[in-house]
């Protein structure tokens, strides 16, 4: 949208801030406007909106709740103040009869093990990590459903499309029957039989559209829309992934790999905050008493307590040992993600290879072969040659031929879709 310059400094001064507003209001409503349903949505634009999806949201406060647990964890402990009457005499509770009766004010600070704090901020930082990382793997994760979800409204578009040209075979076939019958070739039964054919196909389009319909409703919640967008109805994934050797390679920057190993460098800074407990905590403390009696000096205390783990079995000794537990359920559950990722990555690639061949050969031979039969058949009924049934069976050839295509081409995109979900790269930790 653009103004005439000129036009606008002759305007009022309240026109003026009338109209900035309504461009800025009309600017802040397009991105809206795409993807309620006003101009098509390409699935880059829809994966651009999946920043909007409240679960990435409640990552981000996650990992705010952890930065800010980091920050009060290094602090120290507050210190206590005290206030209090001392040695005052029984009988009268008086301030001024006897030496040593004061009253008293203090202050004490409580020092934890050497290095504890530290160690603990260290430790949320860690989880804080680990959590940025399982966000990230939390959206790789949508992008993958939104892919598929995708893909499955593109097939369901795909599949009407085959069953409009399945409808245009049935009516040839049919027009052939009827003009057989006529000449008293075939009884009308067989008439019927190819009508049914046809018919048949009305039913078909209509649970496609149902599940069609039920993949634009996943979108649309993935998306955080309130209503279904208008996809772009084009093919994702057209080009090939790299080869297995190059994804298996770079495992070790996937998000869930990368989350399980800053939990696990938290969990062996657990191990040396509960280390700590072994060494004694200091509290140091200071007090000063005011003498009310007449010659009396004021007094000042200086003292400095310290905790004694001399008994560490039962406490200390097992707090370290479930923190080194914890450690090495970590290690083992970064062994297990590894393990399985890999597994997923070659038997995805193994899925992509033979759907991929199998899409090639249907395409290039199966469903041309097909189609000529059907040809063949229809023109040997025409002349009298060739049976009805025979033409019918090769109608639904072409039909099972052409979804089986269709089916290798959604098994290939969706083989793709998965490798790139599992070669998803985050190098905001290191393993």
């Amino acid at each position: 949208m653009k103004l005439n310059n000129r036009a606008f400094e002759n305007r009022p001064p309240q026109l003026r801030i009338l109209l900035l507003v309504a461009v800025s209001a009309t600017l802040s409503v397009l991105p809206f406007a795409v993807a309620e349903g006003s101009t098509t949505l390409t699935l880059d634009a829809a994966e651009r909106l999946l920043s909007q999806n409240p679960s990435l949201a409640a990552y981000q406060q996650k990992i705010l709740a952890l930065r800010h647990q980091a920050i009060a964890a290094s602090q120290l402990p507050d210190p206590h103040l005290s206030l209090g009457a001392v040695n005052l005499p029984t009988n009268n509770f008086s301030m001024n009869q006897q030496k040593m009766s004061m009253l008293s004010v203090g202050l004490s600070q409580t020092f934890p093990p050497f290095g504890q704090l530290a160690l603990r901020s260290r430790q949320f930082r860690m989880e804080a990590r680990a959590a940025s990382a399982s966000k990230a793997e939390r959206l790789a994760e949508l992008r993958w459903l939104l892919q598929q979800s995708w893909i499955q409204a593109q097939v369901g578009h795909n599949e009407i499309r085959i069953l409009v040209r399945q409808e245009q075979l049935a009516r040839l076939t049919e027009q052939a029957a009827m003009a057989a019958y006529r000449a008293g070739r075939i009884e009308e039964a067989e008439v019927l039989r190819a009508r049914l054919e046809r018919l048949a196909l009305a039913n078909e389009k209509d649970r496609i559209r149902s599940e069609q319909t039920g993949a634009e409703a996943r979108i649309t919640e993935l998306l955080g829309l309130s209503a279904p967008p208008r996809l772009e109805w084009q093919w994702p994934h057209a080009s090939p992934p790299p080869a297995l050797s190059l994804l298996v390679a770079r495992i070790s920057g996937q998000p869930t790999l990368q989350a399980a190993a800053a939990s696990e460098r938290a969990a062996q800074v657990a191990v040396r905050v509960a280390n700590r407990s072994l060494l004694p905590s200091i509290t140091v403390s200071t007090s000063y008493g005011q003498d009310f009696m007449p010659g009396s000096p004021n007094w000042l205390s200086v003292g400095v307590n310290l905790s004694l783990p001399i008994f560490p079995a039962n406490r200390q000794d097992q707090i370290i040992a479930a923190a080194q537990e914890k450690q090495m359920a970590a290690v083992d559950n970064y062994g297990e993600q590894r393990l399985r990722i890999a597994r997923e990555l070659r038997s995805a690639y193994a899925q992509y290879q033979a759907a991929a061949a199998e899409d090639e050969r249907d395409q290039q031979d199966l469903l041309p072969l097909a189609k000529q039969t059907y040809a063949a058949e229809l023109a040997d009924f025409r002349s009298g040659r060739g049976r009805l049934q025979s033409v019918l069976r090769a109608q639904n050839t072409v039909l099972a031929t052409a979804l089986n295509t269709l089916a290798a081409r959604r098994d290939r995109a969706l083989a793709i879709a998965q490798l790139d979900f599992l070669a998803t790269q985050y190098r905001g930790v290191q393993p």
